[in-house]
């Protein structure tokens, strides 16, 4: 399989992941972020299958850090929402696996990469795939944290590649 089929699998995998968090998510804000990721991973698709029709392609920078943190900040977890957040922590963490995977493996191919513009896109695409890590990672952290203060959940890792 090349690098297009493989980046593409990989693409459509966490689409899918992202669709289905989407789908069981406790609140309206983790729904809406989950759809944004989703969305954001069918982008990335698109944008592989251009480049392996050596099509050039740009990459715009993501809001998804401001957006999340927005929505993590404004949510208020109800009893009963918390519980099914916390009973999702194992699949966010799957989640959170795949996106490092998917940041290791595009900054590997960026490095690899003999043409100028697929390093350019790679690396972009990488930068991307850790936005998504610290977007999990602090879902992750604020779902975590004690049921009484669940308000008091910040997201404090934003710093960017």
């Amino acid at each position: 399989m090349n690098i297009f089929e493989l980046a593409k699998n990989q693409e459509k995998q966490a689409e899918e992941t992202y669709r289905k968090l989407a789908a069981v998510a406790a609140t309206e804000g983790l729904r809406t972020i989950f759809t944004r990721l989703a969305e954001t991973e069918s982008r990335h698709f698109e944008i592989i299958q251009k480049m392996e029709k050596a099509e050039k392609v740009e990459i715009s920078d993501s809001d998804i850090l401001s957006y999340a943190e927005e929505a993590i900040n404004k949510m208020n977890f109800g009893r009963e929402q918390f519980k099914m957040a916390t009973s999702q922590n194992e699949t966010y963490k799957a989640a959170l696996a795949q996106e490092a995977e998917a940041e290791k493996f595009y900054r590997e191919h960026a490095e690899k990469s003999t043409d100028e513009h697929q390093q350019r896109v790679f690396l972009a695409l990488s930068n991307e795939e850790h936005k998504h890590y610290i977007v999990l990672e602090n879902i992750i952290e604020f779902i975590n944290f004690p049921t009484n203060h669940p308000e008091n959940a910040e997201f404090h890792a934003l710093e960017e590649r």
